[in-house]
């Protein structure tokens, strides 16, 4: 984890104790769960769609998100530990991969996934 993500945890820790280590064990289950670099697969996969010429993936911290803020938005009642859990995938995916901005991507005419 960098500066940023630390600094970000600490911080979110210092509000909540339940959210902050819910942030801490969400954020190393992931890592243990997760490929190791940039590319790699895990034992968490990413989906991957083919949407006629481009390629849709969603990202670990993508679908966490998605969670995370349907959860928010429709009201749904979870403890602090839960949200700081799933924001913990969502920091890991951001702050550990060069390429966590890359969610649709013009499909080469040489890939065969």
């Amino acid at each position: 984890m960098n500066k940023k993500g630390i600094s970000l945890t600490i911080a979110l820790a210092l509000i909540s104790l339940q959210l902050g280590l819910g942030i801490i064990l969400g954020y190393f289950t992931i890592r243990f769960l997760a490929g190791k670099q940039t590319g790699r697969q895990g034992m968490i996969k990413s989906f991957t769609f083919q949407i006629g010429d481009y390629k849709l993936h969603l990202h670990h911290w993508l679908y966490s998100l998605i969670v995370l803020i349907f959860v928010l938005f429709f009201d749904f009642y979870y403890s602090q530990f839960v949200y700081g859990f799933l924001g913990g995938w969502v920091i890991q995916g951001i702050f550990s991969y060069k390429d966590w901005k890359k969610i649709l991507s013009k499909k080469s005419k040489d890939q065969n996934d």
